[in-house]
Formats: C-alpha cells, sequence, structure tokens
C-alpha cells in the first residue's frame, strides 16, 4: 500500500474522532484546562498546524511552562496514535491541528 493510500485511510477513518481521543487522553487536570482555555482567551497561547501549541510575546513564564508540558503529552500521545495505526506522530498532530482553536498568525 503506498503511503498516499494509507494516510488517506487514516484521515478517513480517524478524522472525526481523532482530537476527542488525543484530548480525552491527555492527563489534564481541571485546572490545567482552564489556564489553558484562558491563556488563549488573553491570546497568550495558540495552536500551530502541527497540533502543538505555542506561546505567544505576551505568554508569562507559567503559561510557557504549562505550553511545554502539554506539548509533551500532545507528542506522547500523537506517538502512540501514530504506532496503532502505522503513521508518523506528525501525521496525527496535523490531522488533530484542523480541530484546534484559535490558529496562530
Amino acid at each position: 500500500m503506498s503511503t498516499q493510500t494509507l494516510m488517506k485511510s487514516f484521515k478517513n477513518s480517524l478524522v472525526p474522532s481523532l482530537a476527542l481521543g488525543v484530548f480525552l487522553a491527555l492527563p489534564l487536570t481541571a485546572a490545567h484546562a482552564a489556564n489553558l482555555d484562558q491563556a488563549k482567551q488573553q491570546g497568550m497561547v495558540c495552536e500551530l498546524p502541527t497540533g502543538y501549541l505555542k506561546p505567544t510575546g505576551t505568554a508569562t513564564p507559567d503559561v510557557k511552562a504549562m505550553v511545554n508540558d502539554i506539548n509533551t503529552k500532545r507528542k506522547a500521545e500523537y506517538e502512540r496514535i501514530a504506532k496503532q495505526h502505522n503513521v508518523t506522530a506528525q501525521a496525527v498532530g496535523v490531522l488533530t491541528a484542523k480541530k484546534l482553536e484559535p490558529k496562530c498568525k
């Protein structure tokens, strides 16, 4: 099976549930999730097209630390999902990113 065919199959089978599955599996505490939402609303964090967070220039040291922690957890989850479906973690991140807001400008 070609890489293109494999990716198309992966995308068609997982896109609807991928973002939900990734975030249900991430061990974020309620406080962590609330802080992320607040940081996004305040423009201190945005979502990259790779499926990872990016702190903006206004991010505090605490927000930057939170972003690093969440990105580490996302990477582990992307790798787990990728291994199950014989695709790259990068592909999982890109597909997940399509469901996340706000996008980085």
